[in-house]
């Protein structure tokens, strides 16, 4: 009486619907919060990290930046990328309690060993070539992507 026939076959290694929704993991890792550390992507202050303060409502955050130069102000969450870095702060609080748990936390240099920040500072590095260099660089992609393909196809060959 389950609505599901018994009788009906399955093919070995086929599972039903249901027995696939078992898997109990979070779809979430990073949550907005509180005192969580941010990276404006976009806009004005483009590059910076700031800290959620308060939620204005579902698309905008009190953000504050006193070690990056943001001020306190409201932006929208589609500009910002949100990062596992965490700080202590209540609801709210002035920007000395920012930026004193900040220096406490040691923020400025965590988020440097980020992957974020690793990826905006290669992106800042190769927006800043010259056009000689693009082209050594494209060049060197070339090269690089010709040896891979050979070696592709050698392995392919004598399997």
């Amino acid at each position: 009486s389950s609505g599901i026939n018994a009788e009906w076959p399955l093919r070995p290694g086929y599972k039903l619907y249901f027995e696939h929704q078992t898997n109990n993991a979070m779809l979430y890792q990073r949550y907005i919060e509180i005192g969580r550390v941010c990276y404006i992507r976009l806009g004005e202050h483009a590059g910076k990290t700031c800290v959620v303060v308060d939620m204005v409502d579902q698309k905008h955050l009190l953000v504050d930046g006193p070690m990056s130069g943001v001020p306190r102000s409201t932006i929208r969450l589609n500009q910002v990328a949100i990062t596992d870095l965490k700080i202590a702060i209540p609801r709210g609080c002035k920007t000395n309690k920012v930026r004193v748990e900040l220096t406490k936390a040691d923020i400025s240099t965590k988020f440097a060993k980020t992957s974020l920040s690793k990826k905006a500072e290669a992106k800042e590095a190769k927006a800043g070539l010259g056009d000689f260099e693009r082209f050594k660089l494209r060049v060197a992609k070339t090269t690089r992507n010709r040896k891979i393909r050979s070696t592709v196809r050698k392995l392919k060959k004598s399997s």
